[in-house]
């Protein structure tokens, strides 16, 4: 981000050295650091603190260099006016002559201003990995009271034609995009600036105004832990570009920065926007134009690259700096910017999409008037919902249904017990079913894909026709043949008396379904559109019609998606409400399967032990294990590195098997004969040496060590016993005594005098670290010594 620069200083660090000590009577040693337009050279004094040496370029007015300081002199004095935090900024120093800017003459005679900052501490952002969501939204709600101190700030020179002041963008870009090598990326960029100046541009007079720092790069931003676990964003330094313009655009940049190098980079976006929103409460207009901005800030950054470029072909590190902006352009060419705006409103608390809830009105206003979907009465008081979350029962083992004709003989035999036609899956519904590819989603911190059904799917024999349920147009249709995919597809466009337009899909149709379909033809209420296809046509599912309203169609044609992710699903549940509003199936059907995070909690503080643990600040509710991973109610998959209990995966279709096999015949303890315990005790000895052949069976972990205390006892005769401390052995009496995990945490009473504790042998957090190469030794010396 980088542009070209004439006049720059040129002094050594002896240089620096001198000034410091004849302007500012400062006796320091010099160390050159990276800087664009000016050169700046951090001093360390023995003993004191550490100050910046600020020298201009010749050509820098002293306004600009003034306007800098009250900036930094005002956020200052200011500081503690938010109630969300503080920031920290550099102190203005002023010279042995009382002067905060004074001058310098350069080896060729110009003359430079030179200022001097105090050093402020702290880690550059660009440095802090992982990039979590406190963190980002740390760094949104820094800028957030930033501008709220600086919002009544100003200075003559802060209303200056800057060619990074985003009000520019158009100017810049059209100016140098021609100096963009690659069509492609012209392109890229020229579709961006077509849509702010027909989009964004228009509404940038009616935005807020103030002065903003305008550089809230990745090297520009402090980070100081909060505690051993938590970083925060505390300081800012380098004022250099700041400007008098639209206030949103110092969200814009700093969101920019924090989504280069993003697998997901709107959802880290997202977080630096609440964050900010906490802090200093964005308007409406302003979420509306902030991704247009995001993606102007990105375009004039590669722009300039290219103008400097040209004119330092060999600056090989300009094509490198510039890669990570490309490369989050073309992310952000992916996302629509109506679901950006949605997204964006949603991370500051207000209702994604508005228009949402008046076409919900609308239908639920009119729902009396609407033609059945099919040619049975989906308003009748018993109809059969499936259960196909992830913790259904009904689907088995992985809960993934993959054996599609096992799943289909499953669901169509309860529909044939039940004596009905149609089946229902449920909408909101998270799923394990989506097995394939375009399901999986690529984030930066937890596990995520999509799983979250936005339909209702209606399970009918082959060939089932299917009806508009009212009036319309058809919007599109395609044949997404994609496994797992919707297979044919056909969507309707509708329009509500006060002229909101909605979107009706109707998803896994057959082949000839599209057969003479024109797009824009009537479509009238009651009419047949289609018929229910085959696994072999409708993308490999079960026979069934998946039904979706949409609000906004984001620009797809003839898809949509109709699984989403669980970290957007507020979002999506706006843009696709309750399909439910036209079909009319009984509330009573559709009640939830399992109670709520909040239920659960609620009747465990009422009537479970406060022993009886949760892990996690927002605790997980797990409701199936499969193999190595447990899965949430989201149906997200977690590494299991916590649980011992489970020694061949959760739920090993093996062990299962046998389970099932063995209960319904005898289910008892040794003091009985039986052959499988002989036949078990004989596969256990067949794995050890020989010397170790007698068994002792016992149900757990805790009985298990309890008995292993008592054989060492009785063998050796001594009581005292060397545990590591945090060890942790089981949850009877004896073995907290000799847990510090236990009887050193909440509520326990210290080590009984017999029990000896000796550091746990970590050589990450320990006593000795991984550079001691006596480490080893001095642990053991420690058991040595007791």
């Amino acid at each position: 981000m980088s542009s070209i620069v004439q006049h720059a200083p040129r002094f050594s660090e002896e240089d620096a050295v001198r000034i410091a000590h004849d302007l500012f009577s400062l006796d320091a040693t010099a160390q050159l650091l990276p800087s664009e337009r000016d050169q700046n050279f951090i001093l360390f004094v023995s003993n004191g603190p550490a100050y910046v040496l600020k020298l201009a370029n010749s050509t820098e007015r002293i306004e600009v260099l003034d306007f800098q300081n009250q900036a930094m002199m005002h956020v200052a004095r200011n500081k503690s006016r938010s109630k969300h935090g503080v920031v920290a900024v550099p102190e203005v120093c002023k010279s042995v002559k009382g002067e905060q800017i004074t001058r310098v003459e350069g080896i060729d005679g110009s003359t430079h201003y030179v200022r001097l900052l105090t050093y402020l501490p702290g880690k550059p952002f660009a440095r802090v990995k992982p990039r979590d969501a406190a963190l980002l939204s740390s760094l949104g709600r820094f800028f957030g009271i930033l501008d709220l101190i600086l919002k009544d700030f100003d200075h003559p020179a802060a209303h200056r034609d800057f060619h990074w002041d985003l009000k520019n963008a158009s100017r810049i870009i059209k100016s140098y995009i021609e100096t963009i090598g690659a069509p492609e990326n012209r392109a890229l960029i020229q579709g961006f600036l077509e849509h702010f100046q027909a989009e964004t541009e228009p509404q940038l007079p009616g935005l807020r105004t103030s002065v903003i720092h305008n550089d809230g790069n990745d090297y520009n931003m402090l980070v100081e832990p909060e505690n051993q676990w938590l970083n925060r964003v505390t300081g800012v330094i380098d004022f250099g570009d700041m400007v008098y313009t639209c206030t949103v655009s110092e969200l814009a940049i700093a969101c920019a920065y924090a989504m280069l190098d993003k697998a997901d980079p709107l959802a880290a976006a997202r977080h630096v926007v609440a964050g900010y929103h906490q802090a200093y409460p964005l308007t409406e207009q302003e979420l509306a134009v902030l991704f247009d901005l995001i993606r102007m800030r990105l375009c004039m950054s590669v722009c300039h690259s290219a103008n400097q470029y040209q004119h330092e072909p060999d600056n090989e590190y300009l094509r490198i700096s510039e890669r990570p902006a490309w490369a989050l352009l073309e992310q952000l060419a992916k996302i629509h910017p109506r679901f950006a705006q949605y997204s964006f409103r949603h991370a500051c608390g207000l209702i994604p999409m508005p228009k949402s809830q008046s076409v919900v009105e609308w239908l639920k206003k009119n729902s009396h008037a609407f033609a059945p979907l099919t040619d049975d009465d989906l308003r009748g008081k018993n109809q059969l919902v499936f259960d196909l979350s992830a913790g259904s029962l009904l689907l088995g083992g992985d809960g993934d249904g993959a054996n599609t004709a096992a799943v289909t003989e499953k669901l169509f035999h309860q529909i044939q017990t039940a004596n009905v036609n149609v089946g229902i899956g449920r909408y909101n519904e998270a799923r394990l079913i989506y097995t394939a590819k375009q399901f999986d989603i690529q984030t930066d911190d937890i596990p995520d894909r999509r799983t979250v059904h936005l339909g209702i799917d209606l399970y009918m024999q082959n060939k089932s026709k299917v009806y508009a349920p009212l009036d319309g147009k058809l919007h599109s249709f395609k044949n997404n043949s994609v496994y797992l995919d919707y297979g044919p597809t056909i969507i309707l466009e509708h329009l509500t008396n006060d002229g909101n337009r909605f979107y009706t899909l109707y998803g896994h149709l057959s082949i000839d379904s599209l057969k003479d379909l024109q797009v824009g033809m009537p479509v009238a209420k009651g009419k047949t559109i289609g018929r229910v296809g085959d696994s072999e046509t409708n993308g490999g599912w079960p026979p069934h019609l998946h039904f979706q309203i949409i609000i906004d169609m984001l620009g797809e044609f003839g898809n949509f998606p109709g699984v989403v992710r669980p970290t957007e699903r507020d979002i999506w549940l706006n843009i696709s409400p309750d399909p439910n509003i036209i079909l009319g199936i009984p509330k009573n059907c559709l009640l939830p399967l399992r109670r709520s995070h909040e239920d659960i909690l609620a009747f465990r503080r009422r009537s479970l032990g406060r022993n009886l643990s949760i892990s996690y600040k927002h605790p997980l509710k797990i409701v199936r294990g499969s193999r190595q991973y447990l899965y949430t109610e989201d149906g997200q998959a977690y590494l299991d590195g916590v649980n011992n209990v489970c020694h061949v995966g959760h739920c090993h279709p093996h062990v299962v098997a046998a389970g099932q096999l063995q209960m319904p015949v005898l289910n008892t303890n040794t003091r009985y004969l039986h052959d499988n315990i002989i036949e078990y005790a004989q596969r256990l000895l067949s794995k050890f040496p020989e010397h170790l052949s007698v068994c002792y069976f016992v149900c757990t972990g805790s009985e298990a060590n309890e008995l292993a205390l008592r054989l060492a006892r009785t063998c050796t005769g001594q009581q005292d016993i060397i545990t590591v401390d945090g060890a942790y052995h089981g949850n009877t009496q004896a073995l907290i005594d000799i847990s510090p995990y236990k009887h050193n945490g909440p509520g326990g009473k210290g080590a009984p005098p017999w029990v000896h504790t000796v550091p746990v042998p970590d050589r990450y957090r320990g006593l000795y670290r991984s550079d001691d190469p006596q480490a080893a030794h001095k642990y053991a010396g420690h058991v040595d010594d007791v």
